[in-house]
This record gives C-alpha cells, structure tokens and sequence, in this order.
C-alpha cells in the first residue's frame, strides 16, 4: 500500500535523483530504506550507478514517471476542487 511518506518521497524523485536518505526531505533512517524498496519492488524506481561516494542514485523508472504524473493530476483536481 503507498503510504504518505512514500507518495512523498516518490514526488521528490520527480525533481532530482536521490542517492541518500539525508537528501530526502520526508522519509530519514530505516523508514529511507524500507521506502526504497517498496517502489523498486513495484518498478517504480531503479538504481542508476553509484555516485563518488559509492552510494546508489535512485531514479524514476517510465511506470514511476507516468506514476508520478498520476499522482500530480489528482492532486490538480483537488485544487480545482478546494477553490
């Protein structure tokens, strides 16, 4: 089940790669990896590389960009129906 902090952190794959839970804004400490792994094992995220400090750069996979588009067009409709 997506649960807010990984709807969250998937959003903030939308702006930037993630390589490590202190650049994610919403999730920290285990609850970083538990997330991680619930959107790989739904193909929504996947592993591009390492950076210099040999840590994973996770990034949007398709299903996770047109995820990700998903979840920005309900959001929309929420403000189109709160004004």
């Amino acid at each position: 089940m997506l649960q807010s902090k990984r709807i969250k952190l998937l959003l903030e794959f939308s702006n930037r790669p993630i390589t490590k839970r202190g650049q994610s804004i919403y999730v920290s400490g285990l609850g970083y990896y538990q997330c991680i792994n619930f959107l790989k094992d739904h193909g929504l995220v996947e592993c591009r590389g390492t950076d210099e400090k040999n840590q994973k750069i996770w990034v949007l996979t398709e299903k996770g960009k047109k995820f990700v588009g998903y979840l920005n067009k309900i959001k929309e409709l929420l403000m189109e129906v709160k004004t």
